[in-house]
């Protein structure tokens, strides 16, 4: 099945004292791209950073975390060319399930994360791609499943987060519904394999 690739940029807070992205700040980065997959109404591809104005005047006055004269998506033309149209196509059918806002019937929650990582994931003024799909589908719940890589394309990190659909009105998880089930089913792939201790 497809895979979606989102390349996401690094801010200069989410580097720690050894020149790599910091643990805690790795969960920011699965957010992003997972946001921007499920969340927006445009294309998963053409936005790479959804940190606000900070992000944007970083890039436009050359301090770290941007490049000079360069807009927040600038790097990301090369990855957005190499997307499958599958998976747009199927990271705008699961859109239509996840995304919400204040106003929506549904929220999503996560109830779970793990986190494995592999390789520090140094700092670079290149988009991080984080590649992600679904990895396992409940009556109310999905598990999404990453992969973060370095510019370089060396695997840094797998994670997972297990997102549960909840009714705004009561909290309560809600079951999908055959329509729903059949737009996630376009993304699921093989869950991450976490080695164990």
């Amino acid at each position: 099945m497809a895979r979606i690739t989102v390349p996401v940029r690094m801010r200069w807070s989410d580097i720690d004292g050894y020149g790599h992205v910091n643990n805690a700040a790795l969960f920011t980065l699965l957010e992003e791209a997972r946001i921007a997959t499920f969340w927006d109404t445009g294309s998963p591809t053409t936005r790479t950073d959804h940190r606000g104005d900070h992000a944007a005047d970083a890039a436009s006055s050359g301090a770290p975390g941007g490049t000079a004269g360069a807009a927040p998506a600038a790097g990301a033309a090369a990855l957005a060319v190499q997307q499958e149209p599958e998976a747009v196509a199927a990271a705008r059918a699961v859109a239509g399930v996840l995304s919400g806002g204040t106003d929506a019937d549904s929220h999503t929650l996560i109830a779970r994360q793990e986190i494995e990582y592999l390789a520090p994931l140094r700092y670079s003024q290149e988009p991080v791609p984080v590649h992600l799909w679904i990895g396992r589908i409940g009556g109310a719940s999905l598990d999404v499943c990453y992969e973060v890589r370095s510019p370089a394309g060396d695997l840094c990190a797998r994670a997972m987060s297990a997102v549960v659909l909840v009714e705004a009105a009561s909290g309560r998880p809600r079951r999908l519904t055959g329509p729903e089930r059949a737009a996630l089913e376009t993304l699921l792939d093989d869950p991450i394999e976490f080695r164990r201790r």
